[in-house]
């Protein structure tokens, strides 16, 4: 499992001028010597001023290029130390066998290597224990109770964590909201949103009495359930995710998508793949999948029974809200914000696709890769659907999906019920 990496910041005095009058805006661009990360890692970073102390921390993305061998490095949630940490004393609490190492990064800035970053934190922590509960998310501590969790309960919480950043995707929220990921100690973590600090701000019956409105409302409220809100400057995103058993006893998750603007209703449901000699594939049938679809099939033809869409909001290029995402094994890592990559595919196309021949394989079975899909909507090109209201429920058809709920809600898996609510109502085809 990847985790966060730390990057020492040095300002000069300029530069401190600048910072010093623009930090308040949460946000701040700082050119740095080029390195090489993964943006889809988070960055914990360590501001050094020019009294050569420790004057803040925040988190850090590797930005575009700032020049010759120079990449912008973009400052975002800084947090102001009530003491700064003079560079010297964490100087005399460093182990000699790294000591060098550190002291040459706090001198020149740069990318920490993993066991001067672990350092750095665990000296931070004693000397301004202010930084502790934001230090802490990134300590070896974290990762060992992560590592805890069994390999199925890492399995559900992988589903759901990949359902939850979706859901943001589609609504156009920042997928960093996720970062900080923890076990809840106090608790217990029965579902990814347990993990997350926003979980704890709110209180969930006050976020399901906005939904009261919303097919499946009092279904929700019958089983265990929590939740949480994502907002920005056009979106307000609720997902309350839904379930009966522990993580371990959980067969799978479905996302439930709601686009309140176009009265839009779309379900995903995740399947894994497997690693095989030379490629990587899904074989079926199986019997879950199996009775899964008979599910969707029922569902669709109570939604065939509804009168055809006379509302130009309700225009839909497929009234299937039905698709599968088939994808490589999805592996737990809650420092990682990015999707992943994966085969959007429509019901209708699936019971077409999973009949033909080029998914047989020699010894009768059949399965499917990257190699004999033939065609899949990939995670951009399903986002801007979504997002646009162009698949899914027409409104007719959102306004009786209480049986859908209600037979999704009974079947064993996880349910992540998000709502996206716009604040702009401005709609352009590229969602």
């Amino acid at each position: 499992m990847s985790k966060a990496a730390g990057f020492i910041v040095r300002l000069s005095t300029t530069r401190q001028i600048v910072f010093d009058e623009r930090y308040d805006e949460k946000s701040f661009a700082e050119p740095v010597s080029e390195f090489s990360h993964s943006r889809n890692v988070p960055l914990q970073c360590f501001i050094v001023d020019s009294s050569e102390s420790i004057s803040h921390i925040s988190l850090g993305k590797r930005g575009k290029l700032a020049g010759t061998d120079l990449r912008r490095l973009n400052l975002e949630k800084i947090f102001a130390l009530n003491i700064k940490v003079p560079v010297g004393e964490i100087h005399e609490k460093v182990p000699p066998r790294i000591k060098n190492k550190l002291r040459e990064k706090i001198t020149k800035g740069g990318l920490l290597s993993p066991k001067s970053f672990e350092t750095l934190i665990q000296i931070l922590s004693k000397i301004a224990p202010e930084t502790a509960s934001i230090l802490t998310k990134y300590s070896e501590e974290r990762i060992k109770r992560i590592e805890s969790l069994s390999s199925r309960s890492k399995v559900a919480l992988a589903e759901q964590k990949e359902a939850v950043a979706t859901a943001l995707t589609i609504a156009g929220i920042n997928r960093d909201e996720l970062l900080g990921w923890d076990l809840n100690e106090n608790n217990g973590t029965f579902s990814f949103l347990d993990g997350l600090e926003q979980t704890r701000l709110r209180e969930d019956p006050m976020v399901v009495n906005d939904l009261m409105n919303l097919p499946g409302y009092d279904l929700i409220k019958t089983v265990p359930y929590n939740s949480v809100v994502f907002e920005n400057d056009k979106s307000k995103l609720t997902i309350i995710l839904a379930n009966r058993l522990p993580l371990e006893n959980q067969l799978g998750t479905d996302l439930i998508y709601f686009n309140e603007t176009f009265s839009c209703f779309l379900m995903v449901q995740y399947k894994a793949m497997e690693k095989e000699t030379n490629e990587t594939v899904y074989r079926f049938p199986n019997n879950q999948l199996t009775e899964e679809i008979k599910r969707m099939n029922l569902i669709l033809s109570e939604l065939k029974k509804c009168s055809p869409n006379t509302e130009v909001d309700g225009y839909r290029l497929s009234e299937n809200p039905f698709f599968l995402k088939i994808c490589p094994r999805i592996v737990f890592n809650p420092d990682s914000v990015g999707l992943i990559p994966g085969m959007y595919l429509p019901l209708e196309y699936w019971e077409l696709l999973s009949e033909h021949p080029t998914l047989e394989g020699p010894r009768g079975g059949k399965y499917l890769s990257y190699r004999n899909v033939r065609r899949y909507f990939d995670n951009t090109a399903f986002v801007t659907m979504a997002s646009g209201g162009w698949v899914g429920t027409n409104i007719q058809q959102s306004s009786i999906l209480k049986k859908a709920i209600r037979s999704t809600l009974e079947s064993g898996r996880a349910v992540v019920f998000a709502v996206n609510f716009e604040k702009d109502t401005r709609h352009r085809i590229d969602g």
